[in-house]
């Protein structure tokens, strides 16, 4: 799913790489059975970003990669 900046490979899978508009590949998402997703970035042990709704989770991913 590419939503604006950010691509979710694979989605609705359960999980997948993160990927900005560069093609760079930032972390990784998982989602459950209820559409809850979470980012964690490379490097990160624990996500960092979560929500119920994918357009808003993609949109906060794409934020905190811009002020990185």
């Amino acid at each position: 799913m590419d939503h604006g900046h950010i691509t979710l490979e694979g989605f609705p899978a359960d999980e997948g790489d993160v990927i900005t508009k560069d093609g760079e590949v930032i972390g990784t998402y998982t989602c459950d059975d209820s559409d809850y997703c979470e980012f964690t970035p490379y490097g990160a042990t624990e996500p960092i970003i979560s929500n119920y709704h994918v357009g808003p989770f993609c949109s906060d991913i794409a934020d905190w990669h811009e002020n990185q």
